[in-house]
């Protein structure tokens, strides 16, 4: 494992002060709920905040779909949807999911341009990187140019299913500090603490 990557299991890391923070988890384990808390915190904490959050669609509780949330905006959009007819701009995605390839597009667009503003105090979130991007599409070519803008300053969020966490650091050069936790870990932000945002 290379020295600038820490996966906290139980242990504090404030001197860490990792620029990206890969939560990871099961469906359903709160990844988007922490990506979230952490945008609440970094607005607090007086930063700007781009990206995407992916926030589940429930109906009972079956999992039916998932809107976009961007922060920056406040806007939600329809992104990827359960048994979806065959409507323009919808695409398969997996099993009984399509994907709405304008709210992917819009998403990308907003972290390419988040790319162009990054500063220290800027958070990007890119929510969530999973089979689409693996393959190089969806929010990749965005991520891709946030993951570029990094050494100019700034944090980047990258909320993923456990299986990815490999895929999602090949993205970084070595040199670049990341921090991997569990969404659902009991001590999540003890052992956070300041050392993100």
């Amino acid at each position: 494992m290379r020295s600038n990557i820490q996966d906290i299991g139980g242990v504090i890391l404030c001197e860490l002060k990792p620029q990206v923070l890969i939560i990871h988890g099961p469906i359903g384990s709160g990844k988007s709920n922490r990506a979230e808390q952490i945008v609440d915190r970094a607005r607090t904490n007086g930063y700007k905040v781009h990206g995407v959050i992916s926030r589940r669609v429930l109906q009972g509780r079956e999992t039916i779909g998932y809107d976009a949330y961007f922060p920056n905006t406040g806007e939600t959009i329809p992104m990827v949807y359960k048994n979806k007819p065959n409507e323009e701009g919808w695409e398969p995605l997996r099993g009984p999911f399509k994907y709405n390839t304008r709210t992917f597009e819009k998403a990308t667009n907003d972290l390419v341009e988040a790319a162009h503003l990054m500063d220290e105090r800027t958070l990007v979130v890119a929510d969530e990187y999973g089979h689409l991007e693996a393959r190089g599409f969806g929010l990749y070519p965005g991520i891709l140019k946030v993951v570029e803008a990094l050494p100019g300053g700034g944090k980047l969020l990258i909320p993923c299913r456990s299986d990815k966490v490999d895929n999602v650091l090949k993205l970084f050069a070595s040199d670049t500090k990341v921090l991997i936790m569990e969404a659902n870990q009991y001590d999540f932000w003890n052992c956070l603490g300041d050392s993100f945002i």
